[in-house]
Order: structure tokens, then sequence, then C-alpha cells
């Protein structure tokens, strides 16, 4: 479980988080009608940049926010003038903080800690492989080694990479960081710093199993065997902040969840609305559905059109917009560069002749249950499972779908027979020069022998016990194929950039 910690779960203690993850002033939209993106004002609800992008901008953050351009690298963006770049041609960036930073490399280069007018206030070591956007002041970022510490915004180290994982500083000043237990691999030990790393406590998954890696509302939810409980800053099991059951009960409500001002944007009878923690009705409850931005403005979604109310629900200007982007895709920013060594050698010890990470021809979905959420809908329809390990992103194949919708009812079902057919794992590097995709592919093909793998046709490698390994890539991002049956694979093209 700890293994997908990553992921957050808003709706365990209190509902949405406590602070806002940015100070949203600006929102990068697609006007109705425009395939091209724009900014809008959400205070004013004019629209500053009008039509001026081809690719969707990142979230504005103290006026600044970056842009993919059409040679695949990223622009560098100041909202108050928008017609031409800061700073171009970062192979990888995170979203600005509030106080003007951001993490990027150029391709091929090291990260460094830019500031809004593109300077490099610092050039992190040639090791850093990779470094999280700036949250708190505080950014993690991973070593070749594969530990985990911390930066603050002057790129000093503040914390060492002592850890097997770490995360964000994201709504609260203190961390949930991952070490590594060589007694007991089952048994994972994690920690809980604040901003100068001192431990605020240790626990361990025989006793705790966090199910989202963030303090929010001043709590962390975790499983005490099969039970929902928080633990405060110290370890200390503390009552939910926002138990707010009797608020649904009250409202006959269908759902509710908890804004970060306080609030509740409550769905009653297929409608959306939002109410205060008294029930009182600030928004009536009619729209399809509602997006709290800062804690004043919201977006207010009806049929396929979106447009900015305030928190009584009264329009802010009069602007349409049918997409909007509100969140930052990828908190990370990647190291312009990788050893194409070390990662064809992470790559193949991901599989062997018979199974390839944990999986093998006769697992089934039961067998991979605990990378499952509860929720069957959330897969029906799909026959996929997805989850990232390391830098590689991790794609389960089934033999039909995780989940079925069932024609008499709204819930679907788990398919729990269904068995592995494939599994991909994906490598983007289209931050790196355009040679890494080829040496890496090249480099694994010479080394399959080892593996027991020997090339069969088309660039299908099959062993003994007729598993197959397959690789392509295509526009900067490398896949390597696991086939159960030889019988099923299929070349893959490869296609450089």
């Amino acid at each position: 479980m700890l293994a997908t910690i990553v992921a957050v779960i808003l709706t365990a203690c209190g509902g949405n988080e406590s602070t806002y993850q940015y100070k949203t002033q600006y929102l990068p939209v697609q006007l109705v009608g425009s395939e091209k993106w724009s900014i809008l004002d959400v205070n004013s609800g004019e629209v500053i940049v009008k039509d001026a992008f081809d690719n969707a901008p990142s979230p504005v953050v103290a006026g600044m926010f970056y842009v993919r351009n059409s040679e695949g690298s990223y622009d560098i963006y100041d909202v108050n003038n928008a017609s031409q770049p800061v700073a171009g041609h970062y192979g990888s960036v995170t979203a600005f903080s509030d106080d003007g930073v951001t993490v990027a490399s150029k391709i091929g280069g090291p990260l460094c800690v830019i500031n809004s007018k593109g300077e490099i206030i610092k050039q992190l070591p040639k090791e850093v492989s990779q470094c999280s956007m700036f949250s708190r002041g505080m950014a993690a970022f991973q070593n070749d080694n594969g530990s985990w510490g911390y930066i603050n915004t002057s790129g000093d180290t503040i914390v060492p990479a002592n850890y097997s994982n770490a995360n964000l500083f994201l709504y609260n000043d203190y961390a949930l960081v991952i070490g590594e237990n060589q007694q007991n691999d089952s048994i994972v030990t994690f920690t809980v710093i604040d901003k100068k790393g001192n431990v605020k406590f240790t626990a361990s998954s025989d006793m705790y199993q966090p199910i989202q890696p963030y303090y929010i509302n001043g709590v962390l939810p975790v499983l005490k065997g099969d039970s929902l409980v928080c633990l405060n800053e110290e370890g200390k099991e503390v009552a939910n902040p926002a138990n707010d059951k009797s608020l649904v009960e009250k409202g006959g409500y269908a759902d509710f969840s908890r804004t970060p001002s306080g609030d509740y944007i409550v769905i009653k009878d297929g409608k959306t609305g939002m109410v205060d923690k008294n029930n009182q009705v600030l928004i009536p409850i009619k729209h399809d559905n509602l997006i709290d931005i800062n804690g004043e403005r919201l977006i207010a979604v009806d049929g396929e059109t979106y447009h900015i109310i305030d928190r009584t629900g009264k329009p802010v200007g009069n602007v349409k917009f049918n997409n909007a982007h509100v969140s930052e895709d990828n908190p990370y920013a990647t190291r312009g560069f990788i050893d194409t060594d070390l990662a064809a050698a992470s790559l193949m010890m991901m599989f062997d002749e018979t199974s390839c990470c944990g999986a093998n021809a006769n697992t089934t979905l039961m067998d991979m249950n605990s990378i499952v959420s509860t929720n069957a809908n959330q897969y029906a329809g799909s026959n996929t499972l997805i989850m990232p390990q390391g830098p590689y992103l991790i794609q389960y194949v089934f033999d039909r779908e995780v989940a079925t919708a069932n024609a008499d009812s709204t819930n679907a079902e788990f398919n729990y027979d269904a068995r592995v057919k494939c599994v991909i794992m994906t490598l983007n590097v289209n931050h790196c020069p355009a040679n890494t995709e080829p040496a890496i592919v090249n480099k694994v093909e010479s080394r399959l022998g080892t593996k027991g793998f020997v090339l069969a046709r088309d660039g299908i490698f099959c062993s003994d016990y007729l598993t197959a390994v397959t690789m392509g890539y295509d526009k900067g991002v490398l896949n390597a194929y696991y086939y159960m049956h030889f019988n099923e694979s299929v070349p893959q093209r490869k296609n450089k950039r």
C-alpha cells in the first residue's frame, strides 16, 4: 500500500485540503468556439491574454507560467507581458512557487533553480536526477542512488538525501518520508519531518498505513487495521477535524466535499451547490458541478460550458469557456540527461523469463487487488491498470475489462479473474538528447541474452518459457512490452525524434 501513497486522496480526514496549493488569480482557459488557450483574470472576469497559445499553459503562480512550444520544449512567460517568453527551450520545468521560483533543465543540462526573470539562482549537483516544484519554500529532490532529500528556494540542501521516498510540504509544514526497513521487506518505516528535517515521529506499516502523503486540516489520515484514524504532527491519534456526516444527514445530500475555505460543495438530485458549516445555502443547488479556485471564486459547470462565479453564486464577468487548466500535471522536473547504462539496467531489473513487475502468466486482478481502488466504476470499460515505478510508468494490460458496468445498475463490478497478458514499461526521455532512447534500447537488446531471451522476429525476443520482450519509441517516449505469451506479441516502431 505504501508503494501507492503518492496518489492524493482528498476525502479521508477532512475532505479537501485546508489551504490552497496556489494563490490563483489567473486561469488558463479555452474560450467557447476556440481551440487556442487564453488566460482569464478570475477576480475581474476579464480575458487578459486571448487565444495566444496552441498548448495549455501551466497554472499561473506569482504571475508566471510555462507553455510547451512547437519544438516540444517549454517556454516561461510573465502574465503581464505574454507576447514573448521570458526564457525558453527547457526540456523540463515545474510550476512556479508563490515566491516566484521554479526548477527547470535545458535538454542535456542539469537541473537549476530559476527565478521569474529566467536567471539561474543555483545549478543543482549533476547527480540530482529529478526535483519537485517548490511548495512552502521546499522542494524534494532525488539523486542517482534513488535517495530523496529537500532543498530550499536558494537551491541549498536542507534535508540530506537519506530517504527512499519523500513527499511535498504541500498544505502544511510537515512532510511524510519513507525509509528502508532492511529487517522485513513487508514492513516499511515512514517518518514525518518538519522543514528543518527534524523528526516529529516515526511509525511502521504494521501499525499504520498512510492512505495519502499529505497533512490536510492538520492531520494525516492512516489505516489502523480496517479503521480510518487521523494522526497529528506528533503521531498522536486525534479526532477527524471534519467529520461532517451530520451535515449530510440534515441536508439530505447525496454527497459532499469540504472546500479549503471550510465551506461544503454538496450534491442533491443530481445538481451541485455550496453551503457553509451551518448548512446555510451560499450557492443554490442548480449547477452540474462546482470547482473551488481560491475561496472567493469558483468555476460553475453547466452542460459543456464553464463560467466564473463568486461565493454567493453571482457571475463574475460574462466569459464562457469549455476547458480550464487548474492544477499542475507533473510537479517534478527531470534532469536533461540520464545515464543510459543505468536506465537500461534498471529496466532489465523489472523482468526475467517468467515475470515482469510482479506479474506472470497466471496473475489475476485478484492477485493485484492491493493497488486497485475500491471504486469499480472508475475502471469500467478499461483493461489496464497504471502505476508509477520510479521514473517509469507501468501499465498492466489484462485479457478483458478490469471492471464491467451492469446494464441494470449504476455500479460496475470487478472482473477478478481477468489475467495479465502484457506489461508495458514507459519512460519519457523527451527532455533528454534525441539519441537517448535509441541508446537505451540498443543496450537492453544487446543484453537480453543474459535474461534468457533470443531474437525471434521483427525485434521480438522470446524466452524458453514463451514469454516475449519487444521495444520501441516515438516522440521521445520509450516503451518496453513484456508479453506473457509470444504468440500475442506485436513488433514496435522505432521512430527517432
